[in-house]
């Protein structure tokens, strides 16, 4: 007797079925997949924006309190040694100004190294400006902020170079207390290289918040006693001369990278005898530049600098997956566009600060 084999199998209906089934559970985890990855791509900006704000901003803000420290009684761009630099021997506020040592700077010279002294002028390209530097921001150029402070005690500047804080010497048989070395640090952006570039940034333009960091003595030394500076074996606090920046006008070194834009207002205390009055102004330091220039030269009206507003828009380090980040900003209260040389495919956020300078509010007897 001849056996039955009975064959058994899929139906068409159950394999399409099946198959379907398999799609839509293939598409969930393709679709938890991406979800996954776009989440990762959006905290990893988030952290690189985030880190910028704990390290970068916050030292930024901390050299910036220190400045005028152990410096001048006014903060404005007439007061020899002030804390906020604006002006110099080159570079007053009007070229018809006929006392010329009324400039921060008043005479101090730049170029020093740790072999000789320097003797170049301190130009406007190394002092406070606005509007100077490019950006990725349509129609609005970065600033330059420049800053001076003496070393409370021995420290480091934004280069990460030691600094000398007030010393003791020996003269005439007594011993005398010397000041601390005076840091002058300045804040700018420069565009990353080409060659320096991720392969994903070759076609946008990129920069980076950099710190350009010198010192000098205020006071007049002699040989032995700059030779007195030095500690332990660093020779980076040795000067060859007194008020002679050592080591400034270099490209400093990177404080916050992917940095799209960085803005400098500067809050004026204007006090009007005549009216009486006190009002907290905000300007461009330009336009503060131009408001002197305006006042009559009989006025008693007195403006200083009591406050520094920062704003910096900083990107994140990778392109987000899948998705479109934002192209319209809030700087200095006022809506901004991305420019077309960069991408709106990063995460971007804009920090601004309001720096009160405390050591730029000397008491003053005043009528009001």
């Amino acid at each position: 007797m001849q056996a039955k084999y009975i064959q058994s199998g899929f139906s068409l209906i159950e394999l399409m079925i099946s198959l379907t089934l398999g799609l839509l559970i293939s598409a969930a985890v393709m679709q938890v997949y991406l979800t996954s990855i776009k989440i990762s791509s959006m905290q990893s900006g988030g952290s690189d924006i985030l880190e910028a704000s704990i390290f970068g901003i916050q030292n930024i803000e901390k050299s910036i309190r220190l400045s005028n420290l152990g410096m001048a009684d006014t903060n404005n761009p007439f007061t020899p040694l002030a804390g906020v630099i604006m002006t110099s021997d080159t570079s007053l506020v009007d070229a018809s100004q006929t006392d010329k040592s009324k400039n921060n700077m008043n005479g101090i010279k730049m170029g020093g190294s740790k072999s000789t002294a320097g003797n170049l002028d301190i130009t406007k390209q190394y002092l406070t400006q606005g509007g100077i530097q490019a950006s990725n921001v349509t129609d609005l150029k970065s600033s330059q902020l420049t800053i001076q402070y003496e070393a409370p005690q021995d420290m480091y500047d934004c280069e990460g170079t030691l600094v000398r804080g007030p010393i003791e010497i020996e003269r005439n048989g007594r011993l005398e207390l010397i000041p601390g070395q005076i840091i002058v640090q300045r804040y700018f952006l420069k565009e990353v290289l080409q060659n320096n570039k991720f392969d994903y940034e070759s076609s946008i333009k990129s920069y980076e918040l950099r710190c350009d960091a010198g010192r000098y003595i205020k006071e007049e030394l002699s040989d032995n006693e700059l030779e007195l500076q030095k500690i332990n074996d660093s020779d980076s606090t040795i000067l060859k001369a007194s008020r002679n920046i050592r080591d400034f006008g270099d490209v400093g070194e990177v404080i916050i990278p992917r940095v799209d834009y960085f803005g400098v207002l500067l809050g004026i205390e204007v006090v009007d005898p005549s009216t009486p009055s006190v009002t907290l102004r905000y300007f461009t330091p330009e336009q503060y530049l131009n408001y002197l220039k305006d006042l009559p030269a009989a006025s008693t009206i007195t403006t200083d600098i009591i406050s520094v507003k920062l704003s910096a828009l900083v990107r994140a380090e990778r392109p987000l997956t899948g998705e479109t980040g934002a192209s319209n900003f809030i700087i200095f209260g006022e809506q901004q566009a991305l420019s077309t040389d960069t991408s709106k495919a990063f995460i971007r956020k804009v920090y601004e600060s309001n720096i009160m300078l405390r050591n730029s509010r000397a008491i003053k007897e005043s009528s009001l």
